[in-house]
């Protein structure tokens, strides 16, 4: 009997073997079918995840809120607090976003649209100024400028753009159609995230306690916590500080007489998110208008009015905002946003930073934590 069990024994361990084989062998033979299964799934989350990020930066404000309508002495109000705080911070952000989309969207739709019209007619006008400046006896005539303005031929990027094939418009349009289906399905989601924040807390909670003991999960807590900070401060400080730089641009733009100002100021705004190169990148469209519209002295006034504001923000105003509540080093902002922009683009870039910062505490904690253990031994 024995000798029989240890038989059968033999042949379950060989078939179970071979089992583990085949799936292994599948699975590395499929890679391509898996990964699709994969984002297949992440895109079916796609609204919970816009739902959940969205959430997660309106969070502060109802919790704010919720602190303010504690002290009414209203006791409907006091009782309500939670539901009241999340539909006032909700609704008003839904309020700026139909603004946005209302107003903004359509003026900067018109505004661009009205800018690669008159593109060609700009590169005709620098050509011109440019063939004045390298002409026998001109101040660049060693320089051949002009047969690089030639080479950038517009009217050929524009009909390329327009003779794309029919199926790219196709596969375009399913893109922005199940974009903004995500996006509306996500701020649906984000308003019953934000009311029912406590239960799903409660949730999480209890999943991880089957796996992580109650200690380390206080502690998983703090650190939640902590990361939170900051990212807050990071993308609050940072978005406060681009819109003051962004309202100061449009100032001196629109005092200078650059075409498309208050476009203009909105691009550098949105690339001021990005630490320090942000602020390069953003600047140079507004340099290339008024050097193609106007004349190399309005963009060269234009490049120093831009220091004046990159100096002003870099020594003075982003401290101010920020201050040192993130203590990332210049090297590592550098490595943030080449290693993380390489990853994940434009996104990577604005949130590198905080990503890094995030990493440095939780490096010095655990180093802080280990002298601490070997001190006491």
């Amino acid at each position: 009997m024995d000798k029989h069990n240890m038989q059968w024994k033999r042949w379950l361990g060989a078939f179970l073997f071979g089992a583990a084989l085949i799936t292994v062998y599948k699975t590395f033979d499929n890679f391509t079918h898996i990964f699709r299964t994969i984002g297949s799934l992440l895109a079916l989350l796609k609204p919970f995840t816009i739902g959940l990020i969205l959430a997660f930066f309106l969070y502060p404000m109802t919790v704010k809120l919720e602190g303010v309508l504690e002290r009414n002495k209203w006791i409907p109000v006091k009782k309500k607090k939670k539901s009241i705080s999340v539909l006032m911070v909700y609704f008003g952000f839904l309020a700026v976003l139909l603004l946005g989309l209302s107003f903004v969207l359509p003026w900067l739709s018109a505004n661009v649209a009205d800018l690669l019209k008159k593109t060609p007619g700009y590169i005709a006008q620098l050509n011109e100024y440019v063939d004045y400046l390298t002409r026998e006896g001109g101040l660049l005539e060693w320089l051949n400028l002009n047969q690089l303005v030639d080479d950038i031929n517009f009217q050929d990027v524009l009909q390329n753009l327009l003779m794309m094939d029919v199926w790219d418009y196709v596969e375009g349009v399913k893109g922005v159609t199940g974009t903004l289906s995500s996006w509306l399905m996500g701020i649906v989601i984000c308003a019953y995230a934000l009311l029912e924040r406590e239960a799903l807390f409660a949730i999480l909670r209890k999943l991880l306690s089957l796996f992580i003991k109650e200690e380390k999960l206080a502690v998983a807590g703090q650190y939640v916590h902590k990361i939170s900070e900051i990212f807050y401060k990071f993308f609050f400080g940072k978005a406060i500080d681009s819109l003051i730089v962004g309202i100061l641009c449009f100032i001196g733009f629109a005092l200078l007489k650059i075409p498309y100002s208050a476009l203009l100021a909105i691009v550098v705004m949105v690339f001021n998110m990005i630490p320090y190169f942000g602020s390069i990148i953003g600047a140079i469209p507004a340099v290339l208008v008024a050097l193609i519209a106007k004349d190399v002295y309005l963009a060269l006034w234009t490049v120093l009015f831009l220091f004046a504001i990159q100096q002003f923000d870099g020594l003075w105003l982003g401290p101010k905002i920020l201050g040192d509540s993130l203590g990332v080093s210049p090297f590592w902002v550098i490595f943030a946003i080449v290693v993380f922009g390489g990853l994940f683009g434009i996104w990577g870039t604005i949130i590198g930073v905080p990503f890094i910062a995030v990493a440095q505490m939780l490096a010095q904690d655990y180093f802080d934590d280990r002298k601490m253990n070997l001190s006491s031994e």
